[in-house]
């Protein structure tokens, strides 16, 4: 788990920067393979964000001060693809909409042409497809979390 200057394509990280939080476990659920995890730096994970690249899950889990699990991020072909973030108010700067805390707002990932990845600005609610393939993961880290307001 790290980011792009730890990314080995070839699989793994040159430096790994995250661990596996130790007050929770890994879960499958759906064939999706998600796990809450902490910055190396940051033993508490309050203050982690979330990986650029995964190593071996498809979604990791970042927690905040009251280790609540807030947001997650899911990863395909090992990059961040989609943000599903629950921990803050988010107002999108184009067409004003709010999403209120508890409830998931997600933004998306689009690769770029040397690689890397950069965040879509505008935000949504999940779709029906999202909600049914990793709402049950999203629920069992944190059964408190709302899809729709």
């Amino acid at each position: 788990m790290g980011n792009e200057r730890q990314y080995n394509p070839k699989g793994g990280f040159n430096e790994h920067l995250y661990d596996d939080h130790p007050a929770w476990t890994a879960l499958n659920i759906n064939g999706v393979r998600g796990k809450v995890i902490t910055y190396v730096y940051d033993s508490k994970g309050i203050h982690t964000k979330l990986p650029t690249y995964s190593d071996t899950s498809d979604m990791y889990f970042r927690v905040d001060k009251t280790s609540k699990v807030i947001q997650a991020k899911l990863y395909l072909n090992r990059r961040q693809c989609i943000d599903f973030d629950w921990g803050h108010q988010h107002r999108n700067k184009g067409d004003g909409r709010v999403f209120e805390k508890g409830t998931v707002h997600v933004q998306t990932y689009s690769v770029l042409s040397d690689g890397s990845t950069r965040r879509n600005s505008e935000a949504r609610y999940m779709s029906n497809e999202e909600i049914e393939k990793y709402g049950a993961l999203i629920r069992a880290f944190n059964p408190e979390v709302k899809f729709r307001p």
